[in-house]
C-alpha cells in the first residue's frame, strides 16, 4: 500500500511536472513573440526618427514627387524656406511651376531622358515664390510606393558657388590677359629641372620668337642665359633672400644675339611641392641705348663746357694776334724780312682758330647760320672738293633721290659733316674702294623709333655716307663719337672728326646712326627733320660803294686790346670809330650823339649787360642803327637762339681783317649814312 501510494504519488508528481514544463514552454514562446513585437515597434520608431532626421530636418531642400504627374507629394521644411511657399502651396504644384517658363521645355526633355535612364538630373534654374531665380543642383532617387513610382529629390543651392566660380573664371581670364598682353616677360621655372613651366608671349618674342612648345624644352642655364653661372648666382641669392629685384643680367636670343634684361623674381612651392621660380623680365635694350646716348652726351657736354670756357678768352687772344699780324702785313712789302714770320704767325692763328671751332662744334656750342636748304644742293656743291680729298683710287658715287624735301640746316656745317665722314672713309680704304653718298626723304614710324631711341616719329631727310673699307669692330662702335678717341697711329688723327660730326648733327636737331661690320665697310645714316618751308637764299651782296669816311662805327668790347685792334682796323679801312667798354657806356655815347651812329659792333659776352640786351635797347631808342654781333663763344643760349631765329649778322672770333671789312661793308651797303650830330667831331676816335 505504501509502495502503491508512493507510485501513485510519483506518477501524479510526474504529470504535474509535465504540465508545469508545458506551461513554462508556452510562456517562453509568448515572451519571444512579445520581444519580436517590441523590437519591431522599436525599429518602426527608429525608422520614423531616421526619416525625420534624413528628410524633415535635412538642412537642404528635399521633396518627393510622382513621376507620372510630376506633382509634389511631400516637401521638407528646408524646401519651404528656400522657395518661400507654404506646404499646402507646394503640394498643390508640379515640378514645372518652380521653373521659369522659358526653361520648362528643356526641363521636360531632361526629365524624359532621366526617366528613360539616359541622363541624370544636373543644375537647373529654379524660381522662388517672389520671382527671383536660383541655381539648384539636383540629385534624384527612384523608389516604389503603393504601386506608384515616386522619386525622392535632394536640391542643393549652388547660386553663390556658381557666381564665385564665374568670378574666379573671369578673374583668371583677366589675369591671363594681363600676362599675355604684358609688355615685359613673365615666366615660371622649375629650378631643379632647369626648364621653364610657363612663358608669356612677350618673353617668347624677347627671346627670338620661340613657340611655346620650343621654349618649354629649353635648358634655362645653357640656352637662355648668356653666362650659365649667372643663373646659379641668381638662384643662390633667391634661396637666401626669397626674392630679388632689379637683377641685371644678359640673356641669349634664338639667333645668338645678346639681350640685356632686368629681372625681378621670387621663389616658392607649387601644388606638387616642387620649388618654383616666378620671374618678371624687363627688356633693357632701349634703356641701354638711352643710357649710352646719355653717357655720350655727358662726355660731349663735359668737353663742350671745357671748350666753351676756354673758347671766349682763347679766341680773343687769337683775334688780337690775327688782326695785329694782318695790319702789320698790310704795312710792309712782300720782300720784307718780317713778311715770312708774320705769315707764319697768321697761319698758326688760323689753325688754332680752326681747332677751337672744332671743339665748339662737337660740344654743340658753335654759332650756326641755319636756313632752309636742300640736301642735294649741299652734296652736289661738296662733291668737287671731295674728289680732290679722297684721291684717285677711291670711286665716289652719289645717289641723290629726286624731290628730296627741304630742311633747316647750316650749309657750311653740313658740308663740314660730309667732309669729315669722307675723310674718315678714305682712311678706312687704304687700298682704294667705293665711297657712296645717298639722300632720301623717309618716314620714321613707331617701330623704327622703338629700336632707335631717342628718335621721334616723323618725316626726315636722310643723308647716308657709306664706304667699302675695313669696317669697325663691334667693341669699338660705342666709342667712335668720343672726343679724342682714335684707332689711327700717333700723329695721324686727332680723334675729333666724328665727334664734330656728332655735335653738328645734334645741334641741328638731327640723329646719327652707324652700321658697320669688320671687312664689310661702314655706313653712317644722318636724319634731319624735313620741312615744307621754301628755300631761303643767302642775302645777296650789294656792290654799291659807300664812302667809309662818312660812316661812324661804335665798337663795344670789354677787352681793351681787342677793342683797340678792331678800332685800328676799322680806322685803316676809313671808318670813323668810337669805342666803349660795355653796354652802359655805349648807351651813354649813343644818347650823347643822339643816335648819330651807322653801326654798332658788339661782343655778345660783356661784363654786366650783354650785347644782345644792348642791341634790344638800341632798337627801342634808335631803330636806324645797325648791329653786328661778334663772339668766340656765348653762354647765353636764349640770346643765341634769338640771333639764329632773326638771322642777325654775326662774326665768329677770331676773324680776319678781310672778314671784318666784308661784314661791315655788307651791313652798311644798302643803308644811307646817318646824319651826324653837330657836337660830333668826325675825325675823333673816342674811348669811353
Amino acid at each position: 500500500m505504501p509502495f502503491l501510494i508512493i507510485v501513485v504519488a510519483v506518477a501524479a508528481a510526474g504529470s504535474l511536472a509535465l504540465v508545469l514544463l508545458r506551461c513554462v514552454g508556452q510562456r517562453r514562446t509568448i515572451s519571444r513573440l512579445q520581444l519580436q513585437i517590441a523590437e519591431q515597434s522599436t525599429a518602426l520608431a527608429n525608422s520614423d526618427y531616421c526619416r525625420e532626421l534624413m528628410f524633415a530636418r535635412n538642412p537642404y531642400p528635399m521633396w518627393v514627387y510622382d513621376r507620372s504627374t510630376l506633382r509634389f507629394l511631400d516637401v521638407n521644411q528646408a524646401a519651404l524656406s528656400a522657395y518661400g511657399y507654404s506646404r499646402e502651396e507646394f503640394l498643390g504644384m508640379t515640378l514645372l511651376e518652380i521653373r521659369p517658363e522659358e526653361d520648362r521645355p528643356a526641363f521636360l526633355e531632361s526629365i524624359r531622358q532621366h526617366h528613360e535612364g539616359h541622363a541624370t538630373p544636373g543644375v537647373f534654374r529654379h524660381r522662388r515664390k517672389d520671382g527671383s531665380l536660383m541655381l539648384m543642383e539636383i540629385m534624384a532617387f527612384e523608389f516604389q510606393a503603393d504601386k506608384c513610382r515616386e522619386e525622392l529629390v535632394l536640391a542643393l543651392d549652388v547660386t553663390e558657388r556658381r557666381r564665385m566660380e564665374a568670378a574666379l573664371r573671369e578673374s583668371q581670364a583677366s589675369l591671363q590677359a594681363l600676362v599675355d598682353n604684358a609688355p615685359f616677360g613673365i615666366a615660371r621655372a622649375l629650378p631643379e629641372e632647369n626648364r621653364l613651366s610657363t612663358v608669356n608671349p612677350a618673353l617668347l618674342q624677347m627671346l627670338g620668337d620661340y613657340s611655346l612648345a620650343e621654349a618649354l624644352q629649353l635648358q634655362v642655364a645653357e640656352q637662355i642665359y648668356a653666362d650659365p653661372k649667372e643663373r646659379d648666382r641668381l638662384l643662390d641669392v633667391l634661396h637666401r633672400n626669397g626674392k630679388i629685384q632689379g637683377w641685371e643680367t644678359t640673356l641669349r636670343r634664338r639667333d645668338g644675339s645678346l639681350l640685356p634684361v632686368r629681372i625681378t623674381a621670387s621663389i616658392g612651392g607649387n601644388a606638387e611641392g616642387q620649388a618654383e621660380l616666378f620671374s618678371y623680365i624687363e627688356d633693357m635694350t632701349q634703356q641701354s641705348a638711352l643710357e649710352q646716348q646719355v653717357r655720350q652726351v655727358q662726355k660731349l657736354e663735359a668737353v663742350g663746357r671745357l671748350a666753351g670756357g676756354m673758347a671766349h678768352d682763347f679766341n680773343n687772344i687769337l683775334l688780337v694776334i690775327k688782326l695785329s699780324t694782318e695790319m702789320m702785313l698790310s704795312q710792309i712789302t712782300p720782300d720784307s724780312p718780317f713778311s715770312k714770320s708774320l705769315l707764319q704767325i697768321s697761319s698758326a692763328a688760323d689753325r688754332a682758330a680752326a681747332l677751337t671751332r672744332q671743339m665748339l662744334a662737337f660740344g654743340r656750342q658753335q654759332m650756326m647760320q641755319a636756313r632752309v636748304i636742300n640736301l642735294n644742293t649741299v652734296v652736289s656743291e661738296t662733291t668737287q672738293m671731295l674728289r680732290r680729298i679722297i684721291g684717285e683710287d677711291i670711286q665716289l658715287v652719289t645717289n641723290l633721290a629726286e624731290n628730296v624735301e627741304n630742311s633747316r640746316l647750316d650749309p657750311d656745317q653740313l658740308a663740314q659733316v660730309i667732309l669729315n665722314l669722307a675723310v674718315n672713309a678714305r682712311d678706312a680704304m687704304p687700298n682704294g674702294g667705293v665711297l657712296a653718298i645717298d639722300t632720301a626723304t623717309v618716314d620714321l614710324d613707331d617701330a623704327y623709333t622703338r629700336e632707335h631711341p631717342p628718335v621721334q616719329p616723323g618725316r626726315y631727310v636722310m643723308l647716308a655716307v657709306s664706304d667699302s673699307g675695313t669696317g669697325i669692330e663691334k667693341s669699338i662702335l660705342p666709342r667712335i663719337f668720343d672726343p679724342f678717341f682714335t684707332t689711327k697711329e700717333v700723329g695721324k688723327g686727332t680723334g675729333l672728326g666724328l665727334s664734330i660730326v656728332y655735335g653738328i648733327v645734334k645741334q641741328s636737331g638731327g640723329y646719327i646712326w652707324v652700321y658697320s661690320e669688320p671687312g664689310h665697310g661702314t655706313t653712317f645714316k644722318l636724319y634731319f627733320p624735313a620741312t615744307n618751308a621754301p628755300l631761303e637764299q643767302p642775302a645777296s651782296r650789294v656792290d654799291m660803294v659807300a664812302d667809309p669816311s662818312r660812316r661812324t662805327l661804335l665798337v663795344v668790347e670789354d677787352e681793351v686790346n681787342i677793342r683797340n685792334n678792331i678800332g685800328n682796323c676799322l680806322q685803316q679801312l676809313g671808318y670813323t670809330v668810337l669805342e666803349a667798354g660795355g653796354a652802359r657806356e655805349a648807351l651813354e655815347l649813343c644818347e650823347e650823339r643822339r643816335g648819330g651812329l651807322d653801326l654798332v659792333l658788339t661782343d655778345l659776352v660783356l661784363d654786366g649787360t650783354g650785347g644782345h640786351e644792348l642791341a634790344r635797347r638800341l632798337a627801342e631808342r634808335y631803330p636806324a642803327i645797325r648791329v653786328l654781333f661778334m663772339s668766340g663763344y656765348t653762354e647765353d643760349s636764349a640770346a643765341r637762339r634769338e640771333i639764329l631765329f632773326r638771322g642777325s649778322p654775326f662774326l665768329q672770333k677770331p676773324f680776319s681783317v678781310a672778314e671784318l671789312a666784308t661784314a661791315v661793308h655788307d651791313l652798311l651797303a644798302s643803308q644811307p649814312p646817318v646824319p651826324q650830330s653837330p657836337r660830333t667831331d668826325p675825325a675823333a676816335v673816342r674811348t669811353v
